[in-house]
């Protein structure tokens, strides 16, 4: 069901002071709705959204692993629920959530790119590699934010090289465009 008024303004008001990046004050205007309402799925994405910007990965984790129960076809509470998990500091915890999420979203790229930098910084390179290779037959775009990514730093030489024309097996077997490093 909808927000009606007022819940509705509140939560416009606080979309826009998430979109500004004033996550506190999103945060109060999500108060000010019904207490009943709160547990809208849209509100509760919002949520996600502030926690986020607030860095309250405890909060963000909670809300996120609540949207993937009541939302299981969704990649995004997934991945999100992933992050928070790892920013609070258990990395182990998160790869095991999208290692679990691949068989609902098996042509997800962001979920193999995700699992290639869990690998990477748990210094599981090779696991890491494959990863990234999966992730690049599904979108080859994901290569250029690769190429900066901080937790592939291990892996940079090896992008480099898919960069200058090395070829990844696609699923309609082609090969992968290269891009140019800036």
């Amino acid at each position: 069901m909808p927000l009606e008024s007022p819940d509705k303004e509140f939560f416009n008001v606080a979309v826009g002071y998430t979109q500004l990046g004033m996550f506190l004050e999103a945060n109060e205007q999500l108060e000010n709705i019904d207490p009943f309402n709160r547990v809208a799925p849209e509100v509760l994405a919002l949520r996600v959204d502030i926690y986020r910007g607030l860095q309250k990965w405890d909060l963000m984790r909670e809300i996120a692993g609540r949207l993937c129960e009541f939302d299981p076809t969704k990649v995004q509470w997934a991945i999100s629920y992933a992050y928070a998990t790892r920013r609070a500091n258990d990395l182990n915890a998160a790869r095991d959530i999208l290692v679990a999420s691949l068989p609902k979203f098996p042509r997800e790229a962001i979920i193999y790119y995700n699992l290639a930098c869990y690998d990477c910084q748990l210094g599981e390179i090779d696991s890491a590699r494959q990863y990234l290779k999966q992730a690049f037959r599904i979108d080859p775009n994901w290569i250029s934010q690769a190429l900066e990514d901080q937790d592939l730093k291990p892996l940079w030489d090896y992008l480099g090289d898919l960069n200058k024309g090395h070829q990844l097996e696609s699923p309609a077997a082609q090969p992968l465009p290269c891009l140019s490093i800036k």
